[in-house]
């Protein structure tokens, strides 16, 4: 049986598949307009290399799909979601329980406007509960959410407020209102981050859910699968859709490299490793230490504040088709992107803007012939052409120095967000770092970023260009739940909501086709200052002991996590004959002329820069005073070479 793990990215959609004598990667063009397109197409190719018929005859041999995307971060990210209403405690409507009015700008009004948001009095009974939702249905609002002061550890008033409203407005009528509590989305004491992370979630749960469930739809009635499409979360994990949360998903596509990135990084015991994912649209930096993702105590979802723990990962609107220009004497790139479509100018549908794929195209980096496995050739002299026309004539500048000086502003960028990235996870100086470079363009400029940086080594993945596909290939189900515990001292209530916590896990785990007894259950008892202590057990019994260590424990949680077989990946399959290099024309090289080298034929081999290596669906770029060796999976280790 196959699994199937589906990465879709503003540009580009990646798939994985696994459990056959080969894995496969696919890439596809992502399509914006309605990214279960680009689902489907990267299921079709998976079942064409698969040598299947038809894809119904494919997925009968695949077991389950797992899909993460940015469909999430996208819609927080342009602030494209819809119209929302928000119901607080009288006093707070400005200021949303923040302390500070910078926290506030983030979310009003990008997510809620100032005329959306109204005040409800501790007191207001049900006719005023009514007249304030109407007043906001009124407003064009068809969403609400209720986050209420103190609803922390009890959140009954605004489980009133949601009752009445599902009285008034219920769900078998057309115009049913959905709303959401803030104490159903975070388990936490502080006001501010429960009403925002209500609102994100509120934000962007059309936007996926629409594009899930018509996904599984296509699956399940038109090709009549049965196997299960789990949704990639932010930790890591997956689960089923109807165990998901739309905020649960925002930047898990990015964050399964990083995952990816930390297994790998603690099964080669390296202790400090830094991960940098360039795709077509964004660059992403994190941070592995000792195999273990660095975190923050308090985050943010594209500048919205959330006081709650939350990996180390900076982005920048850096990428394959980030726009170049001259501004000033200077070369500039982004933020704007020309995405799948048009593209780059390159690609000659229609784009006509100088991107920095038209310079690594320029550059001779990239074939004009091996493009997505050649499935497009791409026009050097278009990419010359608007190059000179945006960068070279300003700069006054041939078309190749132009490209380079593009190359050397992205890797510029690049050192920026690595350093910024070090610095917010308490390491200012890159020294003794390992960089990990994935994502279509990340291995275009390791060595490069790398020279910047002073650092010594990097590592490349033959599985690099799906690597986010392949974070996603090592995840398992897990389920997080929590509880607050307003008593500490009450051993009843205490074992109580331990029971109930392991009951709801066992339910949704037998809901969703899963054994429980096979589950691996972790507690964790939180105070008020986020102090944390946790045990691993089979039962609720590990509980009592952790309460113990901590003087006021606030947060009872659990983490049910389900191991899902993970396909064997096989050695990639190597040539039999000796590495022998083309010579493709670069302005990168004296000369000219730049080797190219097949990945296939370098296993086991040790070349000096500078190169490119053609992986088919991947390119490396292998800079000067630097040297590559290939294992036997088709990875690189790539270290600056001395004197």
């Amino acid at each position: 049986m196959f699994n199937v793990d589906i990465d879709t990215g503003g540009t580009m959609t990646d798939t994985l598949v696994s459990g056959g004598p080969q894995p496969l990667l696919i890439k596809v063009e992502s399509t914006p307009h309605d990214v279960t397109v680009s689902f489907m197409q990267s299921l079709e190719a998976a079942a064409t290399l698969a040598g299947a018929e038809s894809l119904a005859q494919f997925l009968d041999q695949v077991a389950l799909i797992r899909w993460s995307s940015t469909i999430t971060s996208n819609v927080l990210a342009q602030r494209s979601g819809p119209k929302l209403g928000l119901i607080v405690s009288a006093g707070h409507e400005a200021d949303l329980y923040a302390d500070d009015p910078r926290h506030t700008a983030h979310v009003v009004p990008s997510l809620v406007r100032r005329e959306h948001t109204v005040g409800l009095a501790a007191n207001a009974d049900r006719a005023v509960i009514v007249a304030t939702l109407k007043g906001l249905i009124d407003q064009g609002i068809r969403r609400v959410n209720v986050s209420l002061a103190g609803a922390f550890p009890d959140g009954a008033r605004e489980q009133e407020v949601l009752k009445i409203i599902g009285e008034q407005f219920p769900d078998h009528f057309l115009g049913s209102v959905p709303a959401l509590a803030g104490s159903d989305m975070l388990m936490r004491p502080d006001d501010m981050s429960r009403t925002f992370f209500a609102l994100i979630n509120a934000y962007v749960h059309n936007s996926l859910a629409n594009s899930l469930f018509k996904a599984e739809d296509l699956l399940k009635i038109d090709y009549r699968w049965k196997g299960d499409l789990l949704v990639g979360h932010l930790n890591g994990g997956v689960a089923r859709i109807g165990k998901t949360k739309a905020v649960d998903t925002i930047e898990s596509g990015p964050l399964f490299g990083t995952h990816a990135s930390a297994f790998l990084a603690a099964s080669q015991q390296l202790p400090k490793v830094l991960a940098l994912d360039i795709g077509g649209t964004t660059a992403k930096a994190s941070v592995v230490i000792d195999g273990r993702i660095e975190m923050r105590p308090d985050g943010h979802f594209f500048g919205i504040p959330v006081r709650m723990p939350m990996p180390v990962l900076r982005s920048i609107a850096l990428g394959g088709g980030s726009v170049a220009r001259a501004a000033e004497g200077a070369v500039t790139l982004g933020p704007d992107s020309m995405g799948a479509a048009p593209g780059p100018a390159c690609y000659k549908l229609g784009g006509s803007s100088a991107t920095l794929t038209d310079a690594l195209v320029a550059l001779g980096v990239i074939s004009p012939l091996g493009f997505l496995e050649g499935r497009r050739v791409l026009d050097v002299a278009a990419a010359a052409g608007a190059i000179t026309r945006q960068v070279g004539t300003p700069l006054a500048l041939a078309a190749g120095p132009a490209a380079q000086q593009i190359m050397h502003r992205a890797v510029e960028m690049m050192a920026g967000l690595a350093r910024d990235t070090l610095a917010e996870a308490g390491h200012p100086e890159p020294a003794g770092f390992v960089l990990f470079a994935y994502g279509g363009n990340g291995p275009l400029f390791a060595t490069e970023l790398a020279d910047q940086l002073g650092i010594q080594e990097v590592r490349l993945f033959a599985l690099g260009t799906v690597f986010s596909a392949y974070g996603s290939a090592i995840a398992d189900v897990l389920h997080v739940y929590e509880r607050a515990l307003v008593s500490t001292d009450a051993a009843n209530e205490i074992h109580g909501a331990a029971a109930l916590l392991q009951a709801q896990a066992w339910r949704d785990l037998l809901g969703e086709g899963f054994e429980p007894q096979h589950a691996q259950l972790e507690w964790e008892v939180e105070d008020a200052t986020g102090a944390r202590a946790a045990a691993t057990g089979e039962s609720a019994t590990s509980v009592p002991a952790l309460l113990a260590s901590l003087p006021k424990p606030v947060i009872l949680r659990l983490t049910a996590r389900f191991p899902i077989p993970k396909q064997p990946l096989p050695e990639q399959a190597s040539a039999a004959h000796a590495p022998v290099a083309s010579l493709r024309a670069s302005p990168l090289v004296p000369g000219g002329e730049l080797p190219v080298y097949t990945h296939a034929t370098l296993f086991g081999q040790q070349l000096s820069g500078p190169l490119v290596v053609d992986g088919g669906t991947f390119t490396w770029y292998i800079g000067p005073r630097w040297q590559v060796t290939i294992d036997g999976r088709g990875d690189a280790c790539v270290t600056r070479m001395k004197g």
